[in-house]
């Protein structure tokens, strides 16, 4: 299955070879298990303006920095696009929501996928929709800095944000490797199609509600169950350790 879905990335992109020397992870959903309590707050705050938005809706747009999702949803519920003024007072709310909740849990097995790529060398990073500053800066303290804040990509630094490609091809850069030197893990379509179109090796780890299809239907060269699975799989994507 690894193998198979090596030689159709090297196919669909014209690289030679898979050299993974870094990893790009989405953070809600892959890094912690916070995308129940973003999707009850964007309910709820979309609630307040009219809107309905269900917590799949949620899963689905992921990803998408909060203006971007806050305009489709204006477009689609009253056929016009949402000012600014909106968009900052309905994320306020948003984050109010969500900063009432409880701090999200690690995802689990998430920290021996991170302990087994700094132990082989593996630069990592994280590449997020998010602009919650303090899970941000959970993700430095939980880790024991083998995340750097300075390399991460947020929704602070980017204008069009995933699915656009944007905010993967600023974390290559970020990280100074190809594409064909990188792997992304998601959760979620929109960031799996920003991954795939920043040319990356892109693996999906279902650990929400979605469906298996939504993943592969987004173009994902891998979907595992959980990251227990994509931990058994990296010796054979990442090969030979590169200390």
């Amino acid at each position: 299955m690894i193998q198979t879905a090596i030689s159709n990335y090297l196919s669909a992109t014209g690289h030679k070879a898979l050299n993974i020397k870094a990893v790009m992870f989405d953070m809600d959903g892959v890094i912690f298990n916070s995308m129940p309590l973003h999707a009850k707050a964007w309910v709820k705050a979309f609630a307040e303006c009219g809107v309905k938005f269900s917590e799949y809706q949620v899963y689905m747009n992921e990803g998408r920095t909060g203006a971007s999702t806050i305009d489709e949803e204006f477009q689609k519920a009253f056929g016009r696009h949402s000012t600014p003024d909106e968009q900052r007072d309905i994320y306020r709310i948003k984050s109010g929501f969500f900063r009432q909740m409880p701090a999200p849990e690690l995802i689990s097995n998430i920290t021996d996928v991170v302990d087994y790529l700094a132990e082989n060398n593996i630069a990592r990073t994280i590449v997020t929709g998010s602009g919650e500053s303090t899970t941000l800066d959970r993700v430095e303290a939980l880790f024991g800095g083998k995340f750097s804040r300075q390399l991460m990509v947020t929704a602070l630094d980017v204008k069009l944000g995933k699915p656009n490609p944007e905010p993967y091809l600023m974390g290559l850069r970020k990280l100074g490797v190809a594409p064909n030197e990188a792997m992304v893990v998601e959760n979620a379509p929109l960031g799996i199609q920003a991954g795939v179109a920043a040319g990356v090796f892109t693996v999906a780890v279902n650990t929400g509600i979605l469906a298996k299809n939504d993943l592969l239907a987004a173009g994902a060269n891998l979907v595992f169950d959980n990251m227990l699975q994509l931990l058994d799989a990296l010796p054979s994507l990442i090969g030979s350790p590169k200390k």
